[in-house]
């Protein structure tokens, strides 16, 4: 390919594949339809707000980015708009300020905050509610940074005040979050006027979407079917990885001169992802296995990535035990590796692992995938050892990726 093509490929690759950003556009976005159903079911439902929690990194600011464009898409042009992300400290009044400097009065187009008084309550948002030109939308994100119980009170009485009212606005609040009891106190009794809306882990046919979606953005970029649904396996549910494998085999691609990814591609792609675009991850990991004698922690903690997991990311230390048999080729019971689980969830090594009663979670979503990639790119396991689709035998003779329909993950 010339030089103009291959640079206006690169420049696409990159525009349709943003793993540092979350996707602001309803072309790009992929999956997800029953929840975008749901927030916009109650954007139309009076008195009703939302609530989008889950683990970080699974699309919920992307979700929200896209919402306006899915409303243009059914003629609905005339709300307001509004978003704060949240920061640590942030205080009732200092949310609500930056919210109404956003949105415009209908009398004299002025932006609502002048009016609010110095320390304001549920009854001075919903009056200056009152004075927007015409309905809005406004977007609390990052709302987990928020641990003053003070002001996750006074959101939920402003939730109250808004939905008795009928003030014609939606509140859509966005956190990571295992449950609506984590980012909103006093919930129960605003819990007729808030619609909760759990953001799980995106299933496989969610994330092959979002390759197909981005590739269609660059002209003449092909996948090989392999490659295509390994970037889905290895994003273990989160859109994030999916978008960097992809562009970084796309990205191998194009820079050999050539218009079909291949898997050779997408193994260039995991070795720039761990060795390069993940260094937070990458320490994170050094530290959780380095050991001058237990060289099992490596093979110890790609068995956790590698272990069968609840919808919440969870696991029992039993479920750890066929993964690292296959990975060590040795038999192996728990109290063999007690030790090591133990050790992951103390602040020794991170902690990496965070602890439930006798279940074990990865405290970093994204780090359960990586740890799966690094095992690949630091030879613990073959991409061969993966099989696709799972087979019918229940011996453990491959480690096999769990399919579309079930949830994401690795089973034995």
């Amino acid at each position: 390919m010339t030089d103009e093509q291959r640079y206006t490929l690169i420049a696409q690759v990159n525009g349709a594949f943003t793993p540092g950003a979350p996707i602001n556009s309803r072309d790009l976005f992929a999956g997800r339809k029953r929840e975008v159903e749901k927030v916009l079911g109650t954007v139309f439902q009076p008195g009703q707000h939302a609530v989008l929690y889950g683990e970080r990194g699974v699309g919920k600011t992307s979700l929200v980015n896209t919402l306006f464009d899915f409303l243009v898409m059914m003629g609905r042009y005339n709300y307001q708009r509004a978003r704060v992300n949240c920061a640590a400290g942030m205080n009732f009044e200092q949310i609500w300020r930056a919210m109404f400097k956003q949105l415009k009065a209908k009398v004299d187009g002025e932006d609502i905050g002048v009016i609010l008084p110095k320390d304001p309550h549920s009854e001075d948002i919903r009056e200056a509610f009152e004075l927007a030109d015409g309905p809005s939308i406004v977007i609390i994100d990052e709302l987990d940074k928020i641990t003053d119980a003070r002001v996750q009170v006074a959101l939920a009485d402003t939730i109250k005040t808004l939905s008795d009212n009928n003030v014609d606005t939606t509140l859509i609040l966005v956190g990571v979050a295992d449950s609506l009891n984590q980012l909103l106190a006093e919930h129960r009794s605003i819990e007729r006027a808030i619609r909760q809306i759990p953001m799980q882990r995106m299933y496989k046919g969610e994330l092959l979407e979002i390759v197909d979606k981005g590739l269609q953005q660059c002209a003449g970029l092909g996948i090989d079917p392999s490659a295509r649904e390994r970037i889905a396996d290895y994003s273990q549910g989160l859109p994030f990885f999916t978008h960097m494998l992809a562009r970084e085999a796309a990205l191998r691609a194009v820079r050999t001169d050539r218009t079909y990814i291949i898997m050779p591609d997408l193994d260039y792609g995991i070795m720039e992802a761990v060795d390069s675009q993940l260094e937070s991850l990458l320490e994170a990991y050094r530290l959780s296995v380095r050991s001058a004698r237990g060289k099992n922690f490596k093979p110890v903690l790609l068995a956790c990535a590698l272990a069968k997991k609840d919808e919440r990311g969870y696991f029992y230390a039993n479920q750890v035990v066929d993964p690292l048999c296959f990975i060590t080729k040795r038999d192996y019971e728990i109290p063999a590796f007690a030790r090591h689980l133990k050790a992951f969830s103390g602040h020794g090594r991170g902690p990496i692992l965070e602890t439930k009663g006798r279940q074990y979670r990865f405290v970093t979503p994204l780090m359960e995938p990586y740890v799966i990639l690094r095992g690949l790119r630091d030879g613990l396991i073959a991409e061969s050892q993966l099989s696709h689709p799972a087979p019918t035998s229940t011996a453990p003779e491959q480690l096999s990726l769990l399919s579309s329909s079930s949830l994401p993950g690795i089973e034995i």
